[in-house]
């Protein structure tokens, strides 16, 4: 098999042992490197493909072929006021040639750079499976493999728990003695923090320009994070008023993050979204904002106003605890948050602004339409109609996340230095391997 592994920064070294395995076992292994910088360390009978940076006097084709959709998508563009995108038009040419030069059968990668996107665009027009192997989410410690800049898992190990050990497991969740993969890590120290900065820094300087941003830019929206922070807790409330006659929450997803930004990609403007559900809401509906703990630059001046000015929506403080208001709230809306998996489990009515694995749970609606078919559901949810599902439906649920994932933990040694331990590459190796050695798809019913 030919495979090919496209450069995601630290990611790049969780994947690299992975490679070493592959190639081990007769499999040619590829790389695309966007930054110079995070170059894999072991390069021994390894084909890295870099992608020099465009220089002023390149001749670009700006012919569009899908490129806006992606542009769409980038964080550069979206919050870092990079002004110039030909360079899109130029990594798509790069990359497409070197996809048709190896013809790989596998492609690997995340879809969050505007290189991996790129690299999921081209591998659509030309037929090639790309993967995103990223956390489930619940059942913890484990991952699925996303079908290109989807959450569609491919394949699946295929494994089940007992009735017992989902219970177990439901109970966890619900009563919140648990937390996914990505809220339990071990980060890097001080020192490996401010040596990364370094690193990055010499990147933009060398002239990675495009998926690092420019540091003065970014101070200053560091600075305005912080200040967006202190004004949205300024009005907002530490709990919700059980006197209100029907209480939504709408949890914010933070960005920029491939959850909104790429997934969610029809609702990455959240200002807007808001706007949108509280247009739509009868009278007597509340709406609660409860904002991302570790709050980005989603928060913005123009989401404060949006809420700030709306007679039926209220914002909650950044130390409010879900497991305390999820109680008193009768109806979640979210585009693609962990807080889905949740809510099914624990029963509270719940609706997806993305269609995905989790509305195959009967009490997970996909909305979609928010004009027309938001106050329909809430009807449903008064009158007490909602469906609930029964103690087996939900281990069903369970089952079907962990039979359609694979055990292992995927992150980055910068973020979480545990990811690259013996027992979790091995882990992921077996997964890989399992992978490559099929070639068909499998698809979910509904519980």
């Amino acid at each position: 098999m030919k495979l090919l592994f496209i450069e995601n920064r630290h990611k790049t070294f969780l994947y690299e042992p992975i490679t070493e395995h592959l190639k081990e076992l007769g499999h040619e292994v590829h790389w695309l490197v966007q930054n110079k910088q995070f170059l894999p360390k072991t390069t021994t009978n390894t084909n890295i493909h870099i992608i020099n940076y465009p220089t002023k006097k390149e001749n670009i084709d700006c012919t569009d072929d899908g490129v806006a959709e992606v542009i769409i998508s980038d964080r550069q563009v979206n919050h870092f006021q990079i002004k110039d995108q030909s360079y899109f038009y130029y990594y798509n040419s790069k990359i497409e040639e070197i996809l048709l030069s190896i013809q790989p059968n596998f492609v690997f990668g995340e879809s969050t750079s505007f290189h991996e996107l790129l690299a999921i665009k081209n591998c659509k027009k030309h037929g090639i499976l790309y993967l995103n192997p990223s956390t489930c989410r619940y059942p913890i410690g484990r991952f699925s493999f996303y079908k290109y800049d989807t959450l569609e898992p491919y394949l699946g190990s295929n494994e089940t728990l007992t009735n017992d050990e989902a219970s177990d497991l439901i109970d966890q969740i619900v009563n919140r003695k648990t937390a996914p993969d990505y809220m339990r890590l071990s980060p890097a120290s001080k020192f490996e923090t401010i040596k990364d900065k370094i690193k990055k820094t010499y990147a933009y300087i060398d002239g990675e320009n495009y998926n690092t941003p420019n540091p003065l830019i970014k101070y200053k929206l560091e600075k305005q994070k912080k200040k967006n922070i202190r004004d949205w807790d300024t009005n907002a409330v530490g709990k919700v008023n059980k006197n209100h006659k029907f209480r939504i929450l709408y949890p914010l997803q933070m960005q920029p993050e491939a959850n909104l930004d790429v997934w969610g990609r029809p609702y990455r403007n959240q200002n807007e979204l808001i706007r949108q559900i509280l247009e739509n809401l009868p009278k007597d509906v509340t709406l609660y904002v409860k904002p991302n703990p570790k709050s980005k630059y989603e928060l913005s001046r123009e989401l404060i106003d949006v809420v700030a000015n709306a007679d039926n929506c209220i914002a909650l403080h950044h130390s409010t605890k879900m497991d305390v208001i999820l109680p008193d709230i009768d109806l979640v809306i979210t585009v693609t948050g962990t807080i889905a998996i949740e809510c099914i489990l624990n029963n509270k009515p719940v609706l997806t602004l993305i269609k995905t694995i989790n509305n195959t749970a009967k009490n997970c609606l996909y909305l979609r339409s928010i004009n027309t078919d938001i106050t329909a559901i809430i009807e449903s949810i008064k009158t007490g109609v909602f469906y609930k599902l029964s103690n087996q439906e939900k281990i069903n649920f369970l089952n079907l996340l962990n039979s359609t994932s694979y055990k292992g933990i995927v992150s980055d040694p910068f973020t979480d230095k545990n990811c690259v331990n013996d027992n979790n590459i091995n882990n992921l190796m077996k997964a890989f391997k399992s992978v490559v050695n099929k070639n068909e798809f499998r698809f979910y019913k509904e519980i």
